[in-house]
């Protein structure tokens, strides 16, 4: 056949006229696998137009942000992975994208949330489909409950970088049950109290049904769909982007004191909140514990800072040491979860005993500030009688002036009765046995910052 069809090309195009080339088909063959090609494109072209006609006439070009959270796990094949990628770019190309109609972002998620670009970084569509063509397939754990976070404390946070009257939406695909289910339940439940609208994709049969109606925007019907498999993706495209157009704009729900889910604080990675604005203030002496030790708490500052939710609960943190402790910042690489600029300056300044940090502890708090004062204090060794007088002295006044003391000892010269002393409550005094496994208290501290009234 393909020789007939080349012998019929080269007998027929041999004409001219009026300066174009005249393609002339005498084949009969040639014929009909043309009328074929020319039927197909027909459908396609067709089929296309009807499926943005429909799209058009339901968004009525109406705006919206939408933001797509991609698994990236191990449990996805690379293959499958593309696939998902391919899916966005084909849903992405359904909308009228620009910058006073729709945004579009994109995280992916393992271990790790990775920003692939933001809302509204781009308004050229080919753009933004060529970036997310790029994205980079990561394997690790399903932490779906970060990218929840994420999306509700970055893409989507509250006071601050929200677009308002317009619906403000997620679409999250994933094939599997998620590290922590609970953790994950309770982001997506505070995800929905922020007016975010959820779409839900659970592709594969090991996916958690409970887990993705958790997530999904209600009814469930409407906003989770459940596949066999990533090739079953593209037949899903077109209802979920007609669905897209039928979100209202964003309407938050009045706010309410966040919960906590203690065992994903305590023993995983889990953000939280505390009920009440903190000013959180962490004490330590690096004259006294050197600059090796000193980073091993600079690095717990940095870790505890990233899971406290600081702008969504309007609250700060900072430190208050010797100058000795700016050298060791350096080394320390931070998250996005505070101002690095503001803790650096903090670290400025001479301490020529215990009990002056403590009486700098006390002044550097604002006595107009409305946010509760909280200090952790790390101790490292036993404090002689002249000295331990006087931080008591000054613990007492910080104490009368609402300051919560929580007192972290670490290694075996510290005195345990006088870290009882010196923290508000009992219950607010944490012991490790050296400065590298100091990280071993990090969730129970969150815990108590994040519990207290």
């Amino acid at each position: 056949m393909f020789d007939l069809l080349r012998d019929s090309w080269h007998r027929d195009v041999d004409t001219e006229e009026g300066g174009r080339l005249l393609y002339v088909v005498s084949s009969f063959q040639l014929q009909v696998l043309c009328f074929g090609q020319l039927s197909r494109r027909f459908y396609i072209n067709k089929l296309r137009q009807r499926t943005f006609g429909v799209f058009g006439q339901r968004c009525g070009n109406k705006p919206a942000d939408v933001e797509f959270v991609l698994d990236s796990s191990g449990s996805i094949l690379f293959k499958d992975f593309r696939k998902q990628l391919q899916f966005t770019e084909n849903l992405v190309d359904l909308f009228d994208i620009g910058s006073n109609k729709t945004r579009v972002g994109m995280v992916s998620f393992s271990t790790d949330v990775i920003p692939e670009f933001r809302l509204g970084e781009n308004d050229n569509k080919e753009d933004i489909k060529k970036k997310i063509a790029g994205v980079k397939y990561q394997g690790g754990r399903t932490n779906t409950g970060d990218a929840l976070h994420y999306v509700r404390t970055r893409t989507f946070p509250v006071g601050g970088g929200r677009r308002p009257n317009v619906p403000h939406i997620t679409i999250v695909l994933t094939d599997g049950m998620s590290q922590n289910s609970s953790y994950t339940e309770q982001e997506a439940a505070a995800v929905h109290g922020q007016g975010i609208t959820v779409f839900v994709i659970g592709i594969g049969n090991q996916v958690d049904e409970k887990e993705l109606a958790a997530i999904a925007s209600t009814p469930t019907d409407n906003f989770m769909f459940k596949i066999d498999n990533f090739d079953a993706l593209q037949s899903i495209k077109d209802r979920l982007a007609v669905r897209t157009c039928k979100v209202p704009p964003a309407t938050p729900a009045p706010p309410t004191p966040p919960t906590v889910n203690e065992d994903a604080v305590l023993y995983g990675n889990a953000h939280c909140g505390p009920k009440i604005p903190v000013d959180l203030k962490i004490v330590f002496d690096t004259s006294a514990i050197g600059l090796d030790n000193s980073k091993f708490i600079m690095r717990f500052i940095a870790d505890v800072s990233d899971r406290l939710d600081l702008q969504q609960s309007q609250s700060e943190v900072g430190t208050v040491t010797n100058d000795c402790a700016t050298k060791s910042l350096a080394d320390v690489s931070f998250g996005s979860g505070h101002d690095r600029e503001k803790l650096e300056q903090s670290l400025v300044g001479t301490s020529p005993s215990f009990s002056w940090m403590m009486r700098k502890l006390r002044l550097s708090f604002d006595q107009q500030e409305q946010r509760k004062k909280v200090a952790v204090v790390f101790l490292g060794e036993t404090l002689d009688g002249a000295e331990f007088r006087k931080v008591l002295r000054e613990t007492g006044r910080a104490k009368f002036m609402g300051i919560q003391i929580l007192v972290v000892g670490v290694g075996t010269r510290v005195n345990s009765r006088q870290a009882s002393f010196l923290a508000t409550q009992a219950n607010q005094v944490f012991f490790a046995l050296s400065y590298d496994i100091i990280d071993e208290l990090e969730g129970p501290l969150l815990l108590q910052i994040c519990t207290l009234n």
